[in-house]
């Protein structure tokens, strides 16, 4: 039920800012399975708009990776991703010529519970994951090691309560040391 001319602009800028290389950075988006389409559709014409450059340009969205180890990680991570049948819906490759430049990449039919998705690239790939319930995206959410930050985009209070009331895995095993 959320806005999607909320969430697109949003998860672009979430998504590849700071080329993924943020510990924040939005890496995961799960989708309900009723909006998966158009959603992906939306997200997928405006990576293509991204522009990639100098980041000191006004116009450039995303800059650079940091090194040519970053653009190795990201080119395992989408070869990775073909080898296990994800479908890159946008990007998915490193960009010739000087600096370290990649495209900003959407992979979809990849699970949550992957090797892949569950580490961190730090590079500018989306996973769109789709789901059913609340209880499976916030199951889904809740389900890597990471957890440094999660957005929830929805016009239902009811929903928004039941993420915010979720129990994360470590509440279940007694207090934070």
């Amino acid at each position: 039920d959320a806005d999607l001319d909320l969430v697109v602009p949003a998860v672009v800028f979430g998504a590849v800012g700071t080329a993924g290389q943020r510990c924040t950075t939005t890496r995961r988006l799960i989708v309900h399975d009723s909006r998966f389409d158009a959603l992906l559709a939306r997200l997928a014409g405006a990576y293509a708009q991204v522009r990639i450059g100098d980041p000191m340009e006004s116009a450039t969205l995303m800059g650079p990776l940091i090194d040519r180890a970053a653009v190795e990680q990201f080119t395992r991570a989408i070869s990775e991703a073909r080898a296990a049948g994800a479908t890159i819906a946008h990007g998915g490759h490193a960009i010739d010529g000087a600096g370290f430049f990649v495209e900003p990449t959407l992979v979809t039919d990849v699970d949550n519970a992957s090797a892949l998705v569950q580490r961190e690239t730090f590079a500018p790939v989306l996973y769109v994951m789709r789901y059913r319930t609340i209880d499976d995206a916030i199951a889904q959410n809740n389900g890597v090691p990471q957890g440094l930050s999660s957005s929830l985009f929805t016009s239902s209070v009811r929903t928004a309560e039941a993420f915010l009331a979720a129990e994360l895995p470590w509440q279940s095993r007694g207090p934070v040391p």
